[in-house]
């Protein structure tokens, strides 16, 4: 099945980690490809999974150019990969910009797996063909108070 987390509100990518920490403690394989986000989260020290691994700097708004060749790897890997659990923390936010809605299908295929999908934007065509759609709206934050983001909490 298909699950989408998406918003701005705190929590997809905790819950989408929640539910590959579940998997694996039921002995079912992971995978966790991490979109716009580079090798410094603290969960990647903990999580009992395989982590694809990401570019070791992502600058905020990355062109298409200089990132679109590492996606089309992180995807191919995905496809050619037998995992049974497939988190693709902030897939969502590919589309249209990186990658087309059919290039995001074809990528979901695979009807033994489970996929988490997170990502900020709404994607109409996402939500028809996820089983599960679960929005995340924000309404208070520190970050609104001019706190930054807190390694261990945030990241």
């Amino acid at each position: 099945m298909i699950h989408y987390y998406y918003g701005f509100g705190k929590g997809k990518t905790s819950s989408a980690l929640g539910v590959g920490l579940r998997a694996r403690g039921n002995d079912m394989s992971v995978l966790l490809v991490r979109f716009f986000k580079d090798n410094k989260s603290s969960e990647l020290a903990s999580a009992p999974f395989d982590i694809y691994p990401a570019p070791e700097k992502i600058p905020f708004n990355v062109g298409v150019e200089e990132y679109l060749p590492w996606v089309k790897k992180a995807l191919e890997h995905v496809k050619s990969s037998n995992y049974e659990v497939v988190i693709l923390d902030e897939f969502a936010d590919l589309i249209p910009k990186f990658i087309s809605f059919d290039e995001a299908k074809s990528v979901l295929s695979d009807s033994s797996r489970e996929y988490i999908i997170t990502g900020h934007y709404h994607n109409e065509a996402l939500n028809e063909i996820a089983d599960y759609v679960t929005r995340f709206e924000k309404e208070k934050h520190p970050y609104d108070n001019g706190v930054q983001a807190r390694k261990g909490i945030e990241y």
